[in-house]
């Protein structure tokens, strides 16, 4: 029987387009949009004629009283109705206004969907590199306090180190052995949620393609400018138009509804039809009074729309703000990435310094233990900046309404 063998590792592209195909709240978002375009597609179905066919069997009776001998008749109707609405007080041009601001909306819903999963993907595929390079520095952790272990067993048997030294050493090892499991849970998450984004489940075990690398930095952008091309000022956009439709929805209460209609009919007390006949007419109704409903609802709407409007200032100027404090934590992260890998080669140096020093006696355990700490501590100080990075990034894309996700 042949060795089973791993799947291969997951890149970047191989998960954007598992997310594009199968993340659920993605579907969701298409079929929302699917669902605002046929409302929008039904708001103009007011301006074309309305066909209507009736057919109809209708058997009375007629008498003085229930017990009288009973006097039935039997009639048959059949119609065709033609009806236009011919001016509607606006009410249909603020329905479709308002369909295409909804559809607008849901555009921009769509949008936001999007660049949230896309942040949703990056951190999750930067969480999984992150816990298997984790679990390559855990082990070289364990490396690192074995050697120590053994070192300061040997010395305190030669009489050069004391019992706490050797029971402190033992410990650490002890620590670096539970850190390792603790690193091997968080690949196991780490691969569950990357499943959870993209909508299925992946082939076990689930591993990532890559390095924790960001893209170079960006020359500081305009943020009000940028503010205006995001999901968040669309979607208030969206809504002030929709505010302004219920202006002009409110406003058809004012003006008079005309409309036209012509059938063609038949009945008779039997089949088949043989009497027929055909009507058309034409009608103008006006609303003279109603209580002040028109007036209200006008003033509500206009109210409304002023709400909305003030909402789409304040939305832009928080979009501006999250845009800033967004590219500050981007930029804060990854120079924060360069100090922290030069402070890494620093103290992998004095480690290796330490170490021979301590061996030949010319250091105190307790400095030796001291720069094993910092080296041990500043490789995973150093593997958190750099997916701190990837994420400040993603969530830099986020704010901006961009991401992966086509």
């Amino acid at each position: 029987m042949g060795a089973s063998t791993s799947p291969a590792p997951l890149t970047w592209e191989d998960c954007v387009r598992l997310a594009t195909a199968h993340n659920p709240d993605l579907q969701a978002s298409r079929e929302g949009v699917l669902n605002s375009n046929a409302v929008r597609l039904g708001a103009y179905s007011t301006l074309y004629p309305q066909i209507t066919a009736n057919f109809g069997d209708t058997r009375a009776y007629l008498g003085p009283y229930l017990g009288a001998p009973s006097n039935y008749s039997t009639a048959y109707i059949a119609q065709l109705t033609l009806s236009q609405t011919i001016f509607d007080g606006f009410t249909t041009k603020g329905n479709i206004d308002q369909a295409k601001a909804e559809l607008a909306l849901a555009f921009a819903n769509m949008n936001a969907e999007k660049a949230t999963i896309s942040f949703n993907l990056k951190s999750s595929f930067a969480q999984l590199l992150y816990a298997q390079q984790l679990i390559v520095i855990s082990r070289n952790v364990i490396d690192i306090r074995q050697s120590a272990a053994r070192l300061v067993r040997l010395l305190y048997q030669g009489g050069q180190e004391d019992k706490g030294a050797m029971l402190l050493s033992d410990a650490n090892l002890d620590q670096a052995k539970v850190d390792l499991n603790q690193a091997l849970r968080t690949y196991d998450l780490s691969g569950l949620q990357l499943e959870v984004v993209v909508g299925q489940e992946l082939p076990k075990p689930v591993q990532a393609a890559g390095d924790l690398e960001t893209e170079p930095l960006p020359v500081t952008p305009d943020f009000r400018k940028l503010a205006v091309l995001t999901p968040a000022y669309f979607e208030k956009r969206a809504q002030t138009d929709a505010a302004a439709a219920g202006i002009t929805l409110a406003e058809s209460g004012w003006y008079p509804h005309v409309s036209a209609s012509a059938s063609v009919f038949g009945s008779d007390s039997q089949l088949p039809i043989r009497q027929n006949g055909f009507s058309a007419g034409f009608s103008v109704s006006y609303p003279i009074f109603q209580g002040g409903q028109t007036y209200f609802d006008v003033k509500a709407a206009d109210a409304s729309f002023r709400q909305s409007l003030a909402e789409l200032q304040s939305g832009t100027n928080q979009a501006a703000l999250t845009l800033g404090q967004a590219f500050k934590a981007m930029v804060d992260s990854q120079e924060n990435v360069r100090i922290q890998d030069e402070l890494l080669e620093a103290t992998a140096l004095r480690y290796k310094i330490a170490e021979a020093s301590y061996r030949n006696g010319l250091m105190s355990f307790q400095d030796f233990e001291t720069i094993t700490d910092s080296y041990v501590s500043q490789q995973q100080t150093c593997l958190s900046a750099q997916l701190a990075a990837v994420i400040a990034e993603a969530n830099w894309e986020q704010a901006r309404g961009l991401g992966a996700i086509p």
